[in-house]
């Protein structure tokens, strides 16, 4: 059997599903995921943008790449729709460029919103010019050969999560994360309802309360035992 195994196909959810959670910030979400999810569905903090501002929501067409070898990033590209998300991985590899200009105008061209690459990527500051949002784990001039095994739309490791085909990628400057899309309805309700009650904390803010008053630091502290003295630190 060939190493090199390709689906051609992914899920794809509900675009008024990928609208909704393309209005919430990553921390919102993150925030709202189960107590797991939270340790094991944020990428590494390696994974940085090259723009600022980068911002995106869609579903993982994948992509596992021999180190120095981007053929199977090439193949996802190929496959890819518009609002779909590449998210692609040599093992964190930093040599052998996954990325680098001539795939962003395709991929701007696709439609695709973004790409997510656990390796190096390269021509950036034309990929800025473009103004195609690119999150990456390093960048590298160093550059691949497109002939090596590999896979394309099967699960794959990327910056230290599982990224399952059809799999939500939401990213922002404050990281990436992966979400289930059986999981995405629930995960928007409840970090619309915290943006919620974040307004209301702002405007009691406003009004002359505190953060530590609104966040119930005194019982946070009294939990804690916390001994408070109404003086100041005596010295050795």
């Amino acid at each position: 059997m060939s190493e090199t195994v390709i689906y051609r196909r992914i899920r794809r959810p509900d675009p008024a599903l990928i609208e909704r959670l393309r209005r919430i910030p990553v921390a919102d979400l993150h925030d709202e995921m189960h107590a797991v999810d939270r340790r094991t569905r944020l990428m590494s903090p390696a994974m940085r943008p090259l723009l600022p501002h980068s911002r995106f929501v869609g579903p993982a067409v994948t992509a596992f790449n021999t180190p120095g070898d981007n053929l199977m990033m090439h193949t996802a590209l190929y496959l890819a729709q518009a609002g779909d998300v590449l998210v692609m991985s040599n093992g964190g590899v930093p040599y052998g460029a996954l990325w680098g200009g001539n795939a962003a105008i395709q991929a701007k061209r696709i439609g695709v919103v973004g790409l997510v690459a656990d390796g190096p990527v390269r021509d950036t500051e034309g990929i800025r010019g473009q103004g195609f949002p690119v999150f990456s784990t390093s960048v590298s001039a160093t550059r691949p050969t497109k002939a090596m095994p590999g896979s394309v739309n099967v699960p794959i490791q990327c910056a230290g999560v599982i990224v399952r085909p059809g799999d939500l990628i939401a990213a922002d400057e404050d990281g990436v994360i992966v979400i289930p899309v059986e999981q995405a309805e629930r995960l928007a309700d409840a970090a619309l309802a915290r943006i919620g009650r974040d307004k209301a904390m702002h405007a009691a803010i406003e009004r002359g309360s505190t953060l530590f008053q609104e966040l119930g630091g005194e019982a946070a502290l009294a939990k804690l035992g916390a001994v408070i003295h109404d003086t100041e630190w005596p010295g050795p």
